[in-house]
This record gives structure tokens, C-alpha cells and sequence, in this order.
């Protein structure tokens, strides 16, 4: 019995042993694929800031000349002139990167419960109140991504942008917040995005889908794109950009395709990858245009 006893002990032993192996094993596999997660952003934004640090240097002016930061006459150009100044004064194509809304509501700011307390009825009140339960709601879409600084310039540049600009891409009967160009602006889609299904049904939902041409999303979810195309609406999109980027597939724009949309695609297709074709159709027979950024 005793010899009986001590093989199980330490059959147990070695089966305790093997068990703590595969979990030790299991934790190390995780922590070496987050550091090289986090390794590669590091790497990632130290060559986008030089990138930008570099094309920001080229637009600064030469040394010892000044540029004007006032112009008084501008009032009395004619009003055609100064339609094309404010024309000339919209931003190029913008990333519209898209969040998942957060499962969570937000709390109302101190200020705002001081407002409630102080007097709960007043139109004010109710007006802050009415605006914490519509964000508290997880149904419509955050943006990082700055609204056109022409349209809070004055009436006259706001009614110029606003024939370029006008907000959209609200899900449902939501309220449309983000102002959007589908003409020129990029909308881009996360890895959260693409893998939450919470995300993707909400994508169903939102409306002028039919409008959007650009689109950029990571490369690793190109086929859950190209399986919801068709049936999301997204027939007529022209362009898609599939990036392999850890700071993308984070939600996280790149700082140069912030500020020169397609500088930064030129830039990222110039390490050896060309363009080519996507072979899906739209409804109108067109074929979408497939730009590879790595």
C-alpha cells in the first residue's frame, strides 16, 4: 500500500506540475504578444511623429520673411472673392474615425448636477438634463475628429461649408452629430469596430451608408468588410484603404493622416506596395479602388 501510495503522490505531483507549466506557458504566450503589441505602437507613432515633424518643417516659411496674421480689408472684397478664400480655406479629405459607443453611460458633470439641484425646473436645467440622457444612450457614434474650423468663422464661411459639410452618419432616428464631406472625407473603421458585434449591428443601422465613397479600415478585416458590403448598403463605396497599422486596428489616427490625408497613403504605398483593384462590384457596375498601405 505504501508503494501504491506514494506513486500517486507523485503521478498527483507531476499532473500539479504539468497544470502550473501549461497556465505559466499560457501567461507568457499573452504577455509577449501584448509587448509586442505595445513595441510595435511605440515603434509606429516614433515614425509618424518624425514624419510629421518632417512635413510640418516643410510648410514652415522661409527664414526672415513674415506673413501677414491680419488682413482689414478683407470686408470689402467682392463677395465672389471672398466666397473662393473661404472655399479655398476647407481642410482636405479628414479621417472620420468611428467609435463604438461605450456600454456604459457617462455621469453629468458637477456643474450640471449644481444646475439640477439649484432649480430643477428652469429651462436650462431641463435642457442639460434632456442632453446627459441622449449621450447616456449607447446608440449613436463618437468621433475624434475636429468639425471644419470655417464653419464657426463667421455666417458667411458657415453657409460656404455648409455646401460641402452637413451631419450624418447617425444610426437609426438618432441625431446626426458628425459633420461629414462624402465627397472627399475618409470614414475609418477599428478593429473594434469590425469585431464587436454590438458595432457591426449599429453599423446596419446608420443611415447615408449609401453615400459613403472613401473608406480605411485595417487590413486583418478586409474579409468582414467585403462580407458586409453588399448588404450594409455600402455598394457605392470607390476607395478602400486597408492599413497594417497597430495604431489604426486601436482606433487611434495616425498623426500625418491627420494632417494630409492623401500624403500619408502616398507615403505608406510608397514602401512597395501599388494600387490595384477590388474585384467586387457596386450596383452601378463600377469597381472600388483598393489601396494597400503597410
Amino acid at each position: 500500500m505504501t508503494s501504491i501510495d506514494s506513486a500517486t503522490t507523485q503521478y498527483d505531483s507531476q499532473s500539479y506540475l504539468i497544470k502550473v507549466m501549461i497556465q505559466l506557458t499560457i501567461i507568457i504566450g499573452w504577455f509577449s504578444k501584448r509587448l509586442k503589441r505595445y513595441t510595435r505602437l511605440v515603434q509606429e507613432a516614433s515614425r509618424e511623429a518624425l514624419e510629421e515633424r518632417r512635413l510640418l518643417d516643410a510648410q514652415q516659411p522661409l527664414t526672415g520673411s513674415t506673413t501677414p496674421t491680419t488682413f482689414p480689408q478683407f470686408n470689402h472684397l467682392p463677395p465672389e472673392l471672398r466666397h473662393q478664400i473661404w472655399a479655398e480655406a476647407l481642410p482636405g479629405p479628414r479621417v472620420l474615425m468611428l467609435k463604438p459607443p461605450s456600454s456604459s453611460p457617462s455621469m453629468p458633470s458637477l456643474s450640471d448636477c449644481l444646475s439640477w439641484l439649484s432649480n430643477p425646473f428652469s429651462p436650462e436645467a431641463s435642457t442639460r438634463k434632456r442632453r446627459y440622457q441622449n449621450s447616456s444612450i449607447s446608440n449613436v457614434w463618437t468621433c475624434t475628429t475636429s468639425v471644419p474650423a470655417v464653419l464657426h468663422v463667421c455666417s458667411e464661411a458657415r453657409a460656404i461649408g455648409l455646401r460641402h459639410y452637413r451631419l450624418g452618419l447617425a444610426p437609426g432616428s438618432s441625431e446626426p452629430r458628425i459633420y461629414v464631406d462624402f465627397m472627399r472625407d475618409v470614414v475609418g473603421l477599428s478593429d473594434e469596430l469590425m469585431q464587436s458585434p454590438a458595432g457591426r449591428n449599429l453599423w446596419r443601422l446608420t443611415n447615408d451608408l449609401q453615400h459613403v465613397q472613401k473608406i480605411a479600415l485595417a487590413s486583418g478585416s478586409a474579409p468582414s468588410f467585403l462580407a458586409m458590403r453588399q448588404p450594409y448598403g455600402l455598394a457605392n463605396v470607390e476607395e478602400v484603404a486597408l492599413v497594417d497599422s497597430a495604431l489604426w486596428g486601436t482606433g487611434l489616427v495616425p498623426r500625418v493622416a491627420q494632417l494630409d490625408w492623401s500624403y500619408w497613403v502616398q507615403w505608406q504605398c510608397g514602401k512597395g506596395l501599388a494600387q490595384r483593384w477590388v474585384g467586387a462590384r457596386g450596383v452601378d457596375g463600377r469597381r472600388a479602388k483598393l489601396l494597400r498601405a503597410t
